[in-house]
């Protein structure tokens, strides 16, 4: 193989690319912002817009998705088929491969039949990868919307289930993330000024505000919009939080805000450790200092999680020897490039 790769993850509100050579080295990683439940069209402008940043259009292209799952789409079928649709109308058919776990490379029309091995699948892509480097641990992705936790034994990947009705049976997905998940799905009450404080059950504020707050996450780097369109800059995410309890920021000082800011993260931080303790669970064989390996730009929660957990913890950057941190960020993006890298002829 002497062309570059390009390793596309087409989210409902992401799109990330990683790109590598035929040797495996990185040589570039973007996400862009595609709200694809605002339209196809949404797509097509990041497909748009990453070919003028890279120039990859003639890359050989190793295909995931989760964004079939948005509501443009009647069913997960009709997803796949869409944004598989979308995609030849960019890219060249014969050097397009479609991830589909167990089934391995599928052009797009073999992935349209198959669609059940294609949809949602990126996490396998991501963990299945790890597994070659990590043979026991436990893979982590926390990225803006979800979390995948995936047990890894013996080199293997070995989820209970792998659509998502069943990972959210077995809390392999949880729809928490460190940017978009409503603080009210974290919670309906908050201490306030030592008291317990009813949230109003609207989606007035994300864990994207609590984790800019506790200067977890890079403002500059967020692509998703706030609640309110406003930036994500300190004042406007405790002006956001102030009005889940029905008040206004300036009724309080920063610190208060930032305290409550503390207890949302918490909160959020127990939820996963205690989904991941389920996981684990599930699993005897897994050894006691198993390792947790993170991804995604919500990784700091699992590093949190490994603390509580007295086991180690491991950038998936690291595992994979790169110097690149937005590995880390774009893991089923890298993954799927590198597989491709050695699985494709």
């Amino acid at each position: 193989m002497t062309k570059m790769i390009s390793g596309w993850d087409i989210g409902g509100a992401h799109v990330k690319v990683a790109r590598c050579d035929q040797h495996g080295q990185l040589i570039q990683l973007i996400q862009v912002a595609c709200p694809l439940w605002q339209g196809i069209e949404q797509l097509e402008q990041a497909i748009e817009s990453i070919f003028a940043q890279l120039n990859n259009k003639d890359d050989v292209a190793a295909i995931t998705m989760t964004g079939e799952l948005v509501d443009i789409f009647s069913d997960r079928q009709a997803g796949v088929e869409g944004i598989l649709t979308c995609l030849a109308r960019y890219l060249h058919t014969d050097n397009t491969h479609v991830y589909a776990a167990e089934l391995g490379w599928l052009s797009p029309d073999n992935a349209k039949e198959n669609w059940q091995y294609v949809a949602s699948r990126n996490w396998q892509a991501s963990a299945s990868h790890v597994a070659q480097h990590i043979p026991n641990g436990i893979f982590v992705d926390i990225g803006s919307t979800t979390s995948d936790i995936i047990p890894l034994l013996d080199g293997q990947a070995v989820p209970q289930k792998s659509d998502d009705f069943g990972r959210q049976t077995s809390r392999e997905l949880l729809y928490t993330g460190a940017i978009r998940t409503p603080l009210i799905a974290i919670s309906q009450t908050a201490p306030f000024n030592g008291i317990s404080v009813s949230l109003a059950a609207e989606l007035f504020a994300t864990t994207g505000d609590v984790w800019c707050l506790l200067g977890e996450l890079n403002p500059n780097s967020i692509q998703d919009t706030s609640a309110d369109n406003q930036p994500w800059e300190v004042n406007a995410c405790a002006c956001r939080i102030a009005r889940l309890l029905g008040t206004d920021a300036n009724q309080a000082e920063l610190k208060q805000w930032l305290q409550l800011a503390q207890w949302f993260a918490e909160q959020q931080s127990h939820l996963i450790t205690d989904a991941i303790l389920h996981v684990i669970s599930a699993h005897s064989k897994l050894p006691v200092d198993a390792p947790l390996i993170g991804a995604g730009v919500g990784r700091f929660i699992v590093k949190f999680c490994a603390q509580r957990l007295n086991r180690p913890y491991l950038d998936f950057h690291t595992v994979i020897d790169s110097l690149t941190l937005e590995a880390s960020d774009h893991a089923p993006a890298v993954a799927v490039a590198l597989l491709a890298k050695h699985k494709l002829p």
